[in-house]
Formats: structure tokens, sequence, C-alpha cells
């Protein structure tokens, strides 16, 4: 009977310090951590993910007429500028340049004998030997002469220039995209004979959908990443918008030039953020503050040890934190852990973070 009084009231000890422990916690009430509202310029942004161009994509084409004789470069390899590629056979030229300097020298030998000749006339007009026709003659000869001899000139100086064309040189740096040429073939002047890519000045598209298209303007400025130089964000302006909408797409295309910053390539992923405006003063919470409820979206305020509901509207996102633009004052402090877990007017326990 004794051992049965003693263990009842070991379990009613049991129960009361169990019960005193419960009530204890429960006067604390939930562990969270709080934070004030952030007062902060808020930058407005807009996101997208594009593409890299090369801004530069010669089309290598031929200068003059004729067979291939060698090639010097092949697709996809690198080349500098200045450098060989092809040679065309020049023969024809070298024949046509020697039938002009021929022509050439004849002309300017019969203008010094012109000459000479205008010089004997001019004395024997002054003694009334000849008429002065025969003397006006003689100097239309010579005039006509140097015309010829300078329309000579022009055509050796064509002759020479269409000479060096025959050797075809790198315009600029980059690689050959494609070769549409072989030794043997003939070609005529336009004909392509390489595609070439340079890296150098780029082209970045970022597309946008069209109800952004009112919040772009030409100088805004952007942020580009690249997965081809992680970690490193190349700060931009816009330079052109494209002004019709792109009919696969139905997006709006911004365009930006720059400088190769690196180890970026004509054809990789770029991502882009547009910065299209601020807002100064604006109030900012952690994004884990806000919470969804039937009334919306909310947040909790710490007053007193007690979370005081308060429905909000948010705005933009700047990293971690979001916008409050309509349901706080600024000075409040916000519950941020812990808060998915309350309701309005919980007891709460601050814990410091």
């Amino acid at each position: 009977m004794l051992k049965i009084l003693h263990c009842v009231v070991i379990f009613f000890v049991a129960i009361t310090s169990v019960s005193t422990s419960w009530a204890e916690s429960g006067s604390k009430g939930t562990p969270v951590t709080a934070t004030p509202v952030i007062r902060d310029t808020i930058i407005i942004t807009e996101e997208s993910m594009g593409w890299i161009e090369a801004k530069i994509n010669p089309e290598v084409s031929a200068e003059v007429s004729g067979r291939i004789q060698e090639i010097f470069v092949d697709t996809g390899q690198i080349v500098k500028a200045g450098s060989p590629m092809v040679t065309i056979d020049s023969e024809q030229q070298k024949l046509e340049k020697k039938a002009l300097q021929s022509e050439v020298d004849r002309l300017e030998a019969l203008i010094v004998n012109q000459k000479k000749t205008l010089g004997r006339h001019r004395n024997l007009l002054a003694k009334k030997s000849i008429s002065q026709e025969r003397f006006d003659n003689a100097e239309v000869k010579l005039i006509t002469l140097k015309e010829q001899l300078e329309g000579a000139k022009s055509r050796l100086a064509d002759n020479r220039r269409r000479m060096a064309k025959t050797s075809v040189f790198a315009p600029v740096g980059g690689w050959i995209e494609k070769r549409f040429i072989s030794e043997g073939d003939f070609v005529k002047e336009g004909n392509p004979l390489f595609l070439m890519v340079t890296d150098q000045f780029l082209r970045i598209v970022l597309p946008f959908p069209e109800n952004v298209s009112a919040s772009l303007a030409i100088g805004q400025q952007v942020k580009l990443t690249s997965p081809l130089s992680k970690n490193r964000i190349i700060e931009a302006k816009i330079n052109q918008i494209r002004p019709a909408v792109n009919i696969h797409s139905r997006a709006i295309e911004i365009i930006i030039y720059l400088e190769n910053p690196g180890a970026w390539r004509p054809g990789g992923t770029i991502n882009g953020t547009v910065i299209i405006g601020q807002h100064d003063n604006g109030l900012l919470v952690p994004a884990r503050s806000v919470v969804r409820r039937p009334a919306g979206e909310v947040v909790y305020q710490l007053e007193n040890n007690i979370a005081r509901q308060r429905q909000v509207t948010t705005g933009n996102r700047q990293g971690n934190l979001v916008e409050i633009t309509d349901g706080l004052s600024g000075h409040e402090k916000i519950i941020v852990d812990g808060a998915g877990f309350l309701t309005d007017n919980a007891p709460v326990n601050e814990k410091q973070q």
C-alpha cells in the first residue's frame, strides 16, 4: 500500500514538473529573429538572356579574275590581320603591264620629240617663216600626246593595283569560318573566297518582352555576365534598339557594342541586366520575412514580444531583399526567421542573430 502511494506521489510530481515546464515554455513564445526595415535606393532592373555576335564578320572576295594558284589558310584556322590567304594567277596582269609600260615609254618619247618640234616652230614663227596655223597644230599635238600619256599612266597604275590584288591578305585578325575555293578554281571579280569571324569587337543581342519596350532607352546602363568568364561583370550601355518586333520570338531586341573583354566568343550566351530606373529612400525587408496568408502577403511586426500581422504590397527584388511599396511606415521591426509559423498577436521570443 505504501509502495503504491509512493508511486502515485512520484507520478504527480512528474506531471506537475512537465506542466510547469510546458507553461514556462509557452510563456516564452515562438523563438524568432527580427530586423529593422531598411531604407535604401532601390534599383529597378529587367533581366534577359541573349547571345553574342561578331560585329565584324567580313566576307573576303576576289578583286580580280583568275585561276586560284595557292591557298595558305583553311577552315577553322586563326589568322592575323595582313596574313597571306591565297594567290591568284597574275600572268594576264603581267602581260598587260608590259604592253602598258611600252605605251607609256612610246608616248614619253613622242612628247620629247614634239617639244623640240614646237621649239623650232616657235623660232620660225618669229621669223614669219611658218604660218600661225601650223604652229597651233604643233602645240595642239603636244597637248594631245600629254593627255594620252596621262591616260596610259592611269591604266598602268590600275594594272599595278590589280596585280597587287592577286595576292589576298586577311583584312582583320580572326578565324576562317568557311572556305569557298580550291586550288585550280577560276574565280571572277567579286566571287567569295573566305568567310571570316573576328571576336575583337562584339555585338550583344538581348531580347525583352513587348511590354517592357516602353521602359527601354538608348544609353541605359547594362550589366553583362557570360559563362565564358564567370564571376566577371562587364558594364556597358544600350547602343541600339531594333525598331521591329522579332516575328519568331515576339521580343524587342536591344543591341550593345563592345570590345571583347577576354574570352567571349560569337555564338555564346550572355546574361544582361538593364537598369531602367530607381526609387530613392525605398523600404526593404528580407524576402523570407514576407509570407502568404489568406489575406495576401504579410509581414509580422515585432512589438513587445507580440507578432503583429501587417498586410503589405511588394515591389522589386534587390538581392535577398524585397521592396515594400505599401503597408509599412519604415520604423517597424520585422520578424524574419520564424515568420512562417506565426499568426496575428502570437507571443514570440526574439533571439539574437
